[in-house]
């Protein structure tokens, strides 16, 4: 096979990819305003965590700044979960399950677990803090979401 045609193949195959991943993505927007503006809230907080778990495990340089910009936006974004969630919106791309809604002082309570952790992060002491901030994550996650 000439090299032309094995370029075209790839190039094909690679659009053909790129194409399908649009779709996919295009797919799972949501429609409705308020889940989207949750999914956005989550996705913030999930970037945020990334950011300080990469430093506290070696996989990125420690970097005092930007810890404690993520360290802030995660306060501040734990601090709009609960918000967040008190209305009851639904959409096909959502993950929250309906017991937020039915247990909503169970659910408050994991937002305040997550708020504390979040508060209690420091930037010096990764290691030590961000363990509690994961384990309000996965607490939460594994109760409310699908």
């Amino acid at each position: 096979m000439s090299a032309r045609p094995l370029l075209s193949l790839r190039l094909t195959l690679a659009l053909a990819l790129a194409f399908a991943g649009g779709i996919a993505l295009a797919k799972e927007e949501a429609k409705d305003p308020v889940v989207h503006a949750r999914i956005a809230l989550m996705q913030s907080l999930k970037g945020d965590m990334g950011t300080l778990s990469d430093m506290a495990e070696g996989k990125a340089p420690f970097d005092a700044a930007q810890a404690e910009a993520a360290i802030a936006a995660l306060r501040d974004g734990a601090d709009k979960v609960e918000t967040a969630f008190r209305a009851h919106a639904d959409d096909p791309v959502s993950n929250a399950l309906p017991d937020i809604w039915n247990s909503p002082g169970e659910f408050r309570q994991k937002t305040n677990r997550l708020l504390k952790a979040a508060n209690d992060l420091d930037a010096g002491d990764l290691a030590n803090t961000l363990p509690a901030l994961g384990a309000a994550c996965k607490d939460c996650h594994g109760r409310f979401k699908m």
